[in-house]
């Protein structure tokens, strides 16, 4: 089989009933929607977090300009930035992307082990700039 086949099976599986990811090609008008609900779930989990601008800018790397761009629309959040936001606030990225699942990601025992758990606090704890280079350590010891 395919392995491109298989994958985009398994993506429309997971996603069939979501309008929006059903289709295979997005035109301009359900583009724009698709980062208009993005804007909207980032504005959302600020206001969740009770944090400011700045501060939702400052925990994931990024000038409060920039967010204030992203939720006004004049500008779409790159993916450094979701995934700065994923992880510093432990956001789903499915349910930032796509509004699918729950909002918060639970780690705990039970769902990571022991060791997992322990590691996600480390880097909840560490700054961007940490994670970046746990990150590029990983990818070298699997690669």
């Amino acid at each position: 089989m395919n392995t491109t086949t298989g994958n985009q099976s398994k993506y429309r599986e997971r996603y069939n009933e979501h309008e929006f990811l059903s289709e295979s090609v997005l035109d301009d008008e359900k583009e724009a929607e698709f980062f208009k609900n993005i804007r909207l779930r980032l504005k959302e989990i600020r206001k969740d977090l009770k944090i400011t601008q700045r501060e939702f800018g400052e925990s994931a790397g990024i000038d409060r300009r920039y967010v204030a761009k992203v939720e006004c629309g004049s500008q779409n959040p790159s993916f450094k930035f979701l995934r700065s936001v994923s992880i510093r606030h432990k956001i789903s990225v499915d349910w930032l992307l796509y509004g699918v699942g729950e909002k918060f990601v639970v780690a705990d025992e039970n769902t990571y082990g022991k060791e997992l758990v322990t590691f996600k606090k480390l880097l909840d704890k560490g700054s961007a700039e940490d994670i970046d280079v746990i990150v590029k350590m990983i990818s070298k010891i699997i690669n």
